[in-house]
């Protein structure tokens, strides 16, 4: 026994030398490639990674063969972010590595493109099923655009180092934060809006203790929800209902049934993901989801509204901005639950992304003229417009990772036309037509819509807490 134990114990040690040579391998030939488009600084961070084991664990998977995008700021976009942005080498990296592959997917904002990337760290990521952060990006103007960033981030050159393509980017990546540092960074728009969510109390279940505790909202939403996506509208869908909502207040039953018809418990629901699903809301009633050249739009109970802002990404689930409050007042607590429970059942199912998010639902989709309309405040289509069917046509799909031509949009207004995919690579060469000197106001990944998303926060959060989320 000793002997077979000595055995196994050589063995075990030979195959973790043979791993360590097998990453260096790896990563010299990733840190050349690097070094050679203009990302040397991510070149010094990156040749760290063999000194962790979660370093290690990510060079091993790079290695395996699998596809893999590297979004990889540029020497400008590190000598202009802050210290603190490289605290944790491994979280910064595995933020901008995204697993599964992008060729041909080709999309013009307001549709986006979503991968999984490797940040899975529970202090930064609080998704459901311990689901790791996603990252979102979409085609705007002439060039590929990383969103829900605080400056504009652009794809600037691509190329590729085996079965890595590389996207450089002119900034750093940030993580996805709590919906109070979400608020926090526009302080212009959301003022007083911390003080008010920390003021309103609600019941709120742990799963975890069997508890229920009266919990300031602001506590709830920070740190309570492993899941969640909320329609929410924008401060001039609010504005035309407001004699609505005032009536809605007297009654509170049915003011949280319509709130809840806002939200789906459980579930990070992203925008590809919409088109050709059915997704039951906290109030039990179905959301039903379609797109045209117009844009993509979400309906409940007969209220049609357009999602102006997609996919803003949050550490604890996602928010869609819409232009129109859907005033359902239907409710089904049987399907409520049931939802919640299938939720629940599903996020403990891992599965490995290959492709981008919602692939499988909006790869067939083809816009007629490829363009997409971003409107703030138009209420175009939110009686029925484009939504007739769920998931029947669609705008593009977008890309970095691809073959590529140098742009052909044209921007006008808020309305993006073509969608030519830009910064892509052809076998390991960098390809033109994609660098940008600089992004102007009107292409903001970050706004104007994200600024709108608190309008009605402070009451429609407040009333959705009560008895319907739990912590895992």
């Amino acid at each position: 026994m000793k002997l077979i134990s000595h055995l196994s114990s050589i063995a075990l040690l030979a195959a973790v030398k043979f791993a360590l040579a097998q990453n260096e391998t790896f990563l010299a030939g990733l840190l050349s490639t690097l070094n050679e488009t203009g990302a040397s600084s991510l070149s010094g961070l990156a040749s760290q990674l063999n000194s962790s084991d979660q370093g290690r664990s990510l060079l091993t998977a790079l290695s395996n063969g699998d596809p893999y995008a590297l979004f990889a700021p540029n020497d400008t976009a590190f000598s202009n972010a802050p210290s603190s942005a490289f605290t944790n080498i491994d979280n910064f990296i595995a933020y901008h590595l995204v697993t599964g592959n992008f060729s041909g997917v080709n999309t013009s904002y307001a549709n986006t493109t979503l991968g999984r990337t490797f940040l899975n760290d529970s202090q930064l990521v609080q998704l459901e099923g311990n689901q790791s952060q996603v990252l979102a990006w979409a085609f705007r103007t002439d060039h590929v655009t990383v969103l829900n960033q605080p400056m504009d981030t652009i794809v600037t050159n691509t190329t590729s180092f085996g079965n890595i393509t590389i996207n450089v980017i002119d900034h750093i990546l940030t993580f996805p934060g709590t919906f109070e540092q979400t608020v926090a960074s526009n302080n212009d728009a959301f003022g007083g809006i911390s003080s008010a969510l920390g003021n309103v109390s609600a019941p709120f279940f742990n799963a975890s203790t069997g508890q229920t505790t009266n919990t300031s909202v602001f506590s709830v939403v920070n740190n309570g929800l492993h899941g969640f996506t909320l329609f929410a509208p924008n401060s001039t869908a609010v504005a035309a209902i407001a004699s609505d909502l005032a009536s809605l207040e007297s009654n509170t039953t049915l003011l949280e049934i319509v709130l809840k018809n806002h939200l789906i418990n459980g579930t990070s629901a992203y925008s590809p993901e919409l088109v050709g699903t059915n997704f039951t809301s906290a109030s039990g009633e179905v959301f039903s989801s379609s797109i045209n050249s117009t844009g993509q739009y979400v309906t409940s109970g007969g209220q049609t509204a357009l999602i102006v802002q997609p996919d803003v990404l949050l550490s604890n689930g996602v928010v869609h901005v819409i232009d129109r409050v859907l005033l359902n007042t239907n409710e089904d607590a049987g399907a409520a639950s049931s939802a919640a429970a299938s939720a629940t059942s599903a996020a403990t199912q891992s599965t490995t992304e290959t492709r981008p998010i919602g692939f499988a639902q909006t790869a067939s989709l083809a816009a007629a003229s490829g363009a997409t309309t971003e409107t703030a405040s138009s209420s175009t289509g939110s009686t029925s417009t484009g939504s007739a069917s769920t998931g029947s046509t669609s705008t593009g799909s977008t890309s970095t990772g691809s073959t590529s031509t140098s742009s052909t949009s044209t921007t006008t207004g808020s309305t993006n036309t073509g969608s030519t995919t830009a910064g892509s690579t052809t076998s390991g060469s960098t390809t033109t037509g994609s660098t940008t000197t600089s992004a102007s106001a009107g292409a903001r990944a970050f706004s104007p819509y994200l600024a709108q998303i608190v309008s009605i926060s402070t009451t429609l959060v407040g009333v959705m807490m009560g008895g319907i989320f739990t912590v895992a």
